[in-house]
């Protein structure tokens, strides 16, 4: 009885989450992974590692749908897939203890929190992923309480295994519920090897879904991300040593703590401003539930502690956003604290006033659904769609197009398969085969590939082919590539002389039209309601507006530009450092003073914005702050020219001692080097 009315209030919950998402769901192709998820789900390709076997078979499903465009149906399985979670999450809450209103202020704060709502409009496979750790929570409660069976822990580890296919964040609760399961004995089940050997069993069988991509990949779909050969083939690609290295950066302790920061803030401005509170009465509170919610809470730490151990990845915008849908499950946790809190601040109240402070409550939790609904809407939103036809549109005919990042790659190859633009121009990768093999890196180590790619495209360019390129190789600018101007888009030639990493080739073929856009207008004049990857992409059109006057020379027209590239890339160090080097320019030292402090703050780990900072109070007769920032720079990324720019800006600031101290390091990092 108990479980249907958990089950009846699931559903409603899931129905209620399932006509917000479908609201606010994408009509077409979005920014980042989209275009790729979209592609593969079409004709059951190989995505990138460790390619997300289990969604891309319920996207295949989806995509075979004979109704509405085929971006449409694999967002909508996102928006299902995540609604599903939020009935699981209300399953969850009734299983830990939460009374009915707890679980609904916690139901109602995980299903609008932004982690948890941005994967639900849009082709991403972290709405599976946030079900896979519901479940899998659910089911180990299940097997590890005193009625459980033989039955329930093998439904568990079989669930174990379906979701590290899931998504690979998912490993880490795994092992701390499967060792939490394995750590309950009784006469029935005795702890020992011949337990252990029939729960990796189950979690084996449950992996075993991962082998439709070796099979796929041998039937050659018409998209892929790589090959995947053999058991041997499919080890690689599962552990990603086809996708570079793991690890990041060295460990540092700072490093670390912000890494910590970053994601605590992420996760706890997901709930709100309701939820922190309550999940903060929850922590200090709540009695009843405490033990099962520590049990989910501690599963979901594992994912960030992982990720701090293991990737040690820099904490700035671009890599925040990047891991923040890996904490859904944090976040489902801290909603779940949330509703403990409530439960206990009900309970505070008198008698008589339970009902009234258990309904403010969830109004109060509900109160949150307007602001987060206009922050996720996309049911208006076609500009990653717009950027793949710009794209190819202002390729020249015949052109060869070769494509790095995410957003260009995808969205031009789901353009041009798709919506069958543009026939004559023949898209290439530069890291890899999505679009056949032209460099043949197939059979080379993935160390080589940047070298090979580089010889291929100058002997294109120099046999005269028409190549062009959303951003200029940095290898073939220093290889004395000319390149021109066309939109969006950089046509390498073979003109007199080489050009420099911002300065392109003046050339009569493009003009920047009256109605070029600008990329705060392109994003409703409102940045703030975008992920990261989608500004990067909006920010290609002010960006590209302002480089194309600034190559004429003029500066005074290109600085609005570069500001409103800036504007929105808010959090994009170099599109502040642009600007600040166009305010220069223009004689804005203030104004470039700002931009390059801006640069600082936002990307405390890397030397560049520091080092520029330096040399321009240097240039401004101020050396004992440049040698400061000269000092952090080097602390951000240690080199030897970092260490003589310090030792000599410490000279002119009248302190030998501590140019000797930086001349001393400079030569021991020379002397290293030699």
């Amino acid at each position: 009885m108990r479980l249907a009315r958990a089950g009846q209030g699931a559903l409603a919950a899931a129905i209620a989450a399932g006509a917000l998402y479908a609201c606010t769901l994408a009509p077409t192709v979005g920014a980042g992974d989209s275009g790729e998820l979209i592609l593969a789900a079409d004709g059951l390709g190989i995505p990138h590692p460790p390619g997300y076997a289990l969604w891309l078979l319920l996207a295949r499903l989806a995509a075979a749908i004979p109704a509405g465009a085929l971006a449409l149906r694999v967002n909508a399985l996102s928006a299902l897939l995540t609604a599903v979670a939020v009935g699981l999450f209300w399953i969850l809450a009734r299983r830990t203890g939460l009374r009915a209103t707890g679980a609904a202020v916690a139901t109602a704060l995980f299903a609008t929190a932004s982690v948890v709502w941005s994967a639900a409009v849009e082709a991403e496979v972290y709405g599976l992923a946030t079900a896979a750790f519901l479940a899998l929570s659910w089911l180990a409660l299940q097997a590890r309480r005193a009625g459980g069976s033989g039955r329930d822990e093998a439904l568990f580890y079989f669930a174990a295994g379906l979701a590290v296919v899931a998504h690979q964040t998912l490993l880490f609760p795994a092992l701390v519920l499967g060792a939490w399961v394995l750590g309950r004995t009784r006469a029935s089940r005795p702890a020992g090897p011949a337990r252990l050997a029939r729960c990796l069993a189950w979690a084996l069988a449950g992996l075993s879904v991962t082998l439709v991509l070796p099979i796929r990949s041998g039937a050659g779909p018409a998209f892929a991300w790589t090959d995947v050969h053999g058991l041997t083939g499919l080890a690689d690609y599962l552990l990603r040593r086809t996708y570079g290295v793991l690890e990041q950066n060295p460990f540092r302790l700072d490093r670390a703590f912000d890494e910590a920061t970053g994601m605590g803030a992420l996760v706890l401005g997901s709930l709100g401003w309701v939820g922190i509170p309550l999940a903060g009465a929850g922590l200090v509170l709540a009695r009843r539930a405490r033990r099962t919610l520590a049990v989910v809470l501690v599963a979901a730490l594992a994912i960030p502690v992982a990720l701090i151990a293991l990737l040690r990845f820099t904490p700035d915008a671009e890599h925040f956003a990047q891991i923040a849908p890996f904490l859904a499950p944090m976040a489902a946790a801290a909603a779940l604290l949330a509703g403990a809190g409530a439960d206990a601040l009900g309970r505070l109240a008198p008698a008589r006033w339970r009902r009234v402070a258990g309904a403010a409550l969830v109004l109060g939790a509900l109160a949150m659904v307007p602001g987060r609904y206009i922050a996720s809407d996309r049911s208006g939103f076609r500009l990653a769609e717009r950027y793949g036809r710009d794209l190819l549109s202002q390729a020249p005919p015949g052109a060869t197009l070769v494509l790095d990042g995410d957003n260009e790659t995808f969205l031009a190859a789901y353009m041009s398969r798709h919506a069958r633009m543009r026939a004559d121009v023949t898209l290439t990768h530069r890291r890899g085969w999505i679009f056949g093999d032209p460099y043949g890196l197939r059979e080379r180590p993935r160390s080589e590939w940047a070298g090979i790619a580089r010889r291929a495209d100058l002997l294109r360019i120099r046999r005269g082919d028409v190549v062009c390129y959303a951003i200029p190789p940095a290898d073939l600018l220093e290889a004395g590539v000319a390149f021109s101007q066309r939109g969006l888009l950089y046509e390498a030639g073979t003109g007199e002389g080489g050009v420099g990493k911002d300065d392109f080739e003046d050339d009569a073929r493009w003009s920047l039209p009256l109605g070029w856009p600008r990329s705060s207008d392109l994003l409703a004049r409102n940045p703030k309601r975008y992920d990261y990857v989608t500004r990067k992409m909006a920010v290609s059109y002010s960006d590209a507006a302002a480089r194309w006057l600034w190559s004429r020379g003029r500066f005074g027209e290109a600085l609005p530009w570069f500001f409103d590239a800036a504007r929105v890339g808010y959090d994009f160090p170099g599109a502040h450092l642009n600007a600040a080097t166009a305010a220069a320019a223009t004689g804005k030292a203030e104004l470039a003073l700002q931009e390059l402090l801006t640069a600082c703050r936002i990307a405390p780990y890397q030397a560049e914005p520091n080092a520029r900072l330096a040399i321009f109070l240097a240039a401004a007769g101020r050396p004992r702050d440049a040698a400061r920032w000269f000092e952090r720079a080097f602390r951000a990324e240690p080199g030897r020219a970092l260490a003589a720019d310090a030792a000599r800006a410490w000279t002119l600031a009248g302190d030998p001692v501590r140019a000797e101290e930086w001349n001393q390091r400079a030569a021991a990092l020379d002397g290293a080097r030699g």
